[in-house]
This record gives structure tokens, sequence and C-alpha cells, in this order.
């Protein structure tokens, strides 16, 4: 049974004061959103040689950068990546025991929903649902996958689960129409832990 803020997710009618403003920018024409997840031990990236993104304390989620389309080489220590950006995309590249693995690239929002993604790096299924665990958004998404869905921008609270236990519950906060908000679940077992990020731009 769906409840009454399902509803307000789900359903495509609008509601006042929920999009009246782009809460994140499309990436600019020809040009791409760029970002690096750590889950373990962190590294510098570079970009073509260039400094990209820090070390980071890991699990960590940098915020995006913008990167023009085409081809650029990424590098982490020893561990290089070539990424193909495609323009207008929103794309997350994985640093996970040294290496460097490119997710599949996420399409923008949409001027009048928001995005939201779950994508689970840990060892076992899990599923993004309203914060009380009774109605699932995004069920069973497997490990190593990820995968999307379109709301209204509304006020909610989230959480991740997995075998009907919560990994972690987050803030209620809006969802802004245009954006495209993220979950990621980390670790193994009975260690898992996820992050909810928003969509923020360096």
């Amino acid at each position: 049974m769906r409840t009454p803020l399902t509803l307000l997710l789900l359903t495509g009618l609008s509601f006042a004061g929920a999009q009246e403003t782009l809460y994140a920018p499309a990436p600019p024409a020809g040009s791409a959103f760029v970002r690096v997840v750590t889950v373990d031990a962190g590294r510098d990236v570079t970009l073509d040689g260039r400094a990209f993104t820090p070390a980071a304390k890991a699990p960590a989620v940098s915020a995006y950068r913008v990167v023009p389309q085409g081809a650029h080489a990424l590098r982490a220590g020893s561990s290089t990546l070539t990424l193909n950006v495609q323009g207008g995309a929103y794309q997350t590249v994985v640093l996970r025991g040294g290496h460097l693995t490119a997710l599949e690239a996420e399409a923008p929002a949409g001027l009048t929903r928001a995005r939201l993604t779950l994508y689970n790096l840990s060892d076992a299924p899990a599923t993004l649902s309203t914060a009380d665990g009774r109605t699932a958004l995004l069920g069973d998404v497997a490990p190593g996958a990820q995968r999307s869905l379109s709301v209204n921008a509304v006020s909610a609270a989230l959480g991740v689960f997995g075998n009907g236990k919560a990994v972690a519950t987050f803030p209620a906060e809006a969802l802004h129409a245009g954006a495209s908000y993220s979950a990621f679940v980390f670790g193994h077992g009975q260690d898992r832990s996820a992050l909810w990020v928003q969509p923020t731009l360096k």
C-alpha cells in the first residue's frame, strides 16, 4: 500500500512551491559533471595530468567537477582510466582497491522532477525506501549495480535498507526540481554503511 508521501513522490501532480527553481544547473553545453567515489584507501586523482580531486578519507564522494566532453585520462597512483565523457551526462568514477572504474553515466534529471539514484558498492542487495522502511522506491539493487528514479520535488525522509534492516536513514530534506540526488552503499555483511549525497559542484 502506498503512503501519502509515496504518492507525493511518484505521481505526476504539481505541488505549490515545490518546483520554483532549479537546485543544481545542468552541465554547460559540451561538458559533463564528473565526480570520484573513494571506497577504501584514498589517493589523489588527476585528469589529463592535472589535479582533479585530492585524496579523501574513505568512504567519500567528491563534488562534481565540470569536464569538457571527449576522451580524458584519469590516474590514481598506478591505476589509469580512459574516460569518454558525453556532453550533458553525470559521470561517477569509483576508486576501490587502488583501481579506477567508471560507472554507468547518469542522465540529467529534467526541469520538473528530481532524480534519485542508488549506487550499491556493497556485497549484498540494497533498497532505497522511505525512512520508515514501509515503501521501497528502488528495491533490491544488486551488488555493483545502480538504479535511478525520477520523483516529484517534495520534502522527504529516505533510507537505505538491506535484509529487512536499516543500513542508514537520512534526515528529511527538500528534493529540488532538476537536481540529482544519490545514495551510496558501502561495506560487507553486517558492516555496511550508506551516504546520502546532495548535488554539489566545485
